[in-house]
């Protein structure tokens, strides 16, 4: 999806309403334990290889992605802090137009890109792909 300014705040203010539909309802249908705990990106890392085994399969299931998006962005969140950001200026930024995470206290890359998370894990085929990425980053700002 292009972003306008305008839809992305849209976005925003939707992330509520969103994560009671996919920790309740969309949880519930998948059997899964959705609680923003470290090991519940394992658990949607999994069920993520269980149903796309391509990369453009999930990108073409924009609603799920988007889902993913913000659960995973909103786990992040919970550990590391940061708030969601959209680039709408540098067209040169890898990852302009896209929503991330960013805050002044992270440590190396200043953002955090959920989707591309959702996206790469698939062609990884770890299991804890998403969560490395996420305790690296405590083990960065020394985050316990």
């Amino acid at each position: 999806m292009a972003y306008t300014k305008e839809n992305f705040e849209e976005w925003i203010i939707l992330i509520d309403s969103k994560m009671d539909y996919f920790t309740d309802a969309f949880a519930g249908e998948n059997n899964l334990k959705l609680d923003y705990s470290i090991e519940s990106l394992d658990r949607i890392e999994n069920w993520i290889l269980t149903n796309y085994s391509e990369i453009k399969d999930l990108i073409g299931d924009s609603k799920t992605l988007d889902y993913l998006t913000v659960y995973i962005g909103e786990t992040f969140r919970k550990y590391i802090g940061g708030e969601w950001f959209i680039d709408l200026k540098n067209k040169k930024n890898a990852y302009y137009s896209m929503p991330v995470l960013t805050s002044p206290d992270y440590i190396g890359e200043v953002y955090k890109a959920p989707m591309t998370y959702a996206t790469a894990c698939i062609n990884r085929k770890k299991g804890d792909y998403i969560s490395t990425i996420l305790k690296n980053c405590m083990e960065n700002m020394n985050i316990r």
